[in-house]
């Protein structure tokens, strides 16, 4: 049996801003792209920029992570992205145990 009420459901994500982020410092809207094989990415995905914040991907295993994404995305375009700041870290996306220090050297603090 379906979680949700209605019809027709669209854009449901089970996660929000306020369950993955504890508290926001620094934060921006940037240009994050969305992987070919995925359909969403989904608050807490942890991200990473090459050229200074203007873009984010999602990080792959060996990446420096340094970015956190704070809202729900469909469509490769622009979103808020956490840069400084606090999660918690069992709703973060993606996050492989290389990332910690990348995170933490950016100063986001996975609780």
């Amino acid at each position: 049996m379906s979680k949700f009420v209605g019809a027709n459901v669209i854009n449901v994500t089970r996660k929000n801003q306020s369950d993955v982020v504890i508290k926001k410092v620094i934060s921006t809207v940037a240009n994050v792209t969305l992987p070919e094989d995925e359909e969403v990415l989904e608050p807490g995905s942890v991200l990473v920029t090459m050229d200074g914040g203007a873009t984010f991907n999602v990080a792959d295993v060996d990446a420096e992570a340094n970015g956190i994404l704070c809202e729900a995305l469909t469509a490769t375009g622009d979103a808020e992205v956490l840069l400084i700041g606090v999660v918690r870290e069992k709703y973060l996306t993606g996050l492989d145990a290389t990332h910690k220090e990348h995170l933490f050297a950016n100063k986001i603090i996975l609780k």
